[in-house]
């Protein structure tokens, strides 16, 4: 039963904030993916692929594992209902903002190609809406 200081929680909340779980999860999966490449999977890419692989820099590594473990953490904040969502899954948004950045100041989009500027732009479209969906949440009380 409700307090009359807590309001009931609709359904959408729930079912976006597992969505946005299982989509921070799949980065995770990704990140942890791109970090454990194994040298045949490595020699299966293109010549200019590899060379992204062996050039990319520590910090571009950091920015994709905070974006996805921070993204992680403030998904499961946002189940749990805490206010704290919110903080985390700006750091996560802002590290989404330095990859994007990186994939423009490299030549990734010209090596992968045109589908990575838009996977780049639905994962940034994505980090935002959360972002912005914690921050409504908080606005209606469904986080506290």
């Amino acid at each position: 039963m409700n307090t009359t200081n807590e309001r009931a929680i609709p359904i959408w909340f729930w079912i976006v904030a597992v969505i946005s779980l299982l989509w921070n999860i799949m980065g995770l999966f990704a990140f942890y993916s791109d970090m454990t490449i194994t040298q045949d999977a490595l020699s299966a890419l293109t010549p200019e692929h590899q060379e992204l692989y062996k050039t990319q820099p520590l910090w571009a590594k950091i920015v994709f594992g905070g974006a996805v473990i921070f993204g992680v953490i403030g998904s499961v904040g946002l189940l749990m209902r805490k206010r704290w969502a919110r903080p985390i899954l700006v750091i996560s948004l802002f590290c989404v903002l330095l990859q994007t950045a990186h994939g423009f100041m490299s030549n990734t989009y010209d090596v992968v190609g045109s589908s990575a500027m838009v996977m780049a732009s639905i994962i940034l479209f994505f980090a935002a809406f959360i972002v912005w969906f914690a921050r409504i949440s908080t606005f209606r009380g469904y986080l506290r």
